[in-house]
This record gives structure tokens, sequence and C-alpha cells, in this order.
């Protein structure tokens, strides 16, 4: 969370919106340029900093996909956790909360995938840094451990 010397300007949130509200509404995560991997990574790390908690939400063809991606974007976002989740055969979707550190794990019919991460803050400074974004790449910090 911010402090009062460290809000971001409006236009800082604005243009960080808009670059990651080109995620909004696809079916799944477009193939990202290494240049365009790394300035999502930064606007997620920005809007991290900025935002109170996170809750993550994944849709992926296997638990195994699923699980990787949940603990590359923990780990980003600074949450260590070992989840001990069950077998689960076929597509599912996988949601985590940061604050409650709580899991959710279903079966998935729908044709979506990737990783949709939703930033939650109750700072009227940085308001509009709620919201959901995504999806993004399964593997989008499978190699990259920090925001």
């Amino acid at each position: 969370m911010t402090t009062s010397s460290s809000f971001p300007a409006a236009a800082d949130i604005a243009a960080i919106r808009q670059r990651l509200n080109r995620f909004s509404c696809l079916t799944t995560p477009p193939a990202l340029s290494d240049a365009e991997a790394t300035q999502v990574r930064a606007d997620l790390g920005r809007f991290n900093e900025w935002s109170d908690y996170q809750t993550l939400g994944i849709c992926a063809s296997t638990l195994a996909e699923g699980q990787q991606a949940l603990q590359a974007f923990l780990m980003a976002l600074g949450v260590s956790v070992n989840l001990d989740l069950p077998a689960r055969e076929g597509a599912v979707y996988l949601k985590f909360n940061t604050l409650k550190g709580a899991w959710y794990l279903d079966d998935y019919s729908g044709l979506s995938r990737g990783v949709l991460v939703t930033f939650h803050t109750s700072d009227p400074e940085v308001a509009e840094v709620s919201g959901t974004y995504g999806p993004f790449p399964f593997d989008l910090f499978i190699e990259h451990k920090e925001l």
C-alpha cells in the first residue's frame, strides 16, 4: 500500500490502466514480445505496490499448468505459499486471494485461458488501481521472479 508521500500521479495510473486494458475481453492472452512482456510485468508491479491485496483467477487446461502459473504470479507479487491442491483431471479454474491466503479450485468447461489479476485498494488516492486485468500468459513470470 502506498504512503501519502508516494502516491502516483493520476496520469500514471491512467496510462497503466490503458496498457493493461488491451487484454480485457480476450479469450486467451496474446503472444507478447520481450519488450511487451517487460512492460506488462512493470505495470503489474506498480499496481501491486499501490494496491492493498490481489485476487488471481486462472483458467487452465490442466491443474499443473494452473498451479505453475499461480506460483509464479504469487512469487512475483511477493507472496510465498505452498498449496497442497487435490488432484483434478481436465481444465480447471483456480482462484487465490492474497489477503486471506484462501484458494478455490473447480472444474472448468469454458474456452478462456490465462491469468486474471484483480487489484483491490481502499485508498481513495489510488482508487483507479482497483480492477481486473488480463488474461495474461501463464508464463509471464515463469523466468522472472519479481514485479
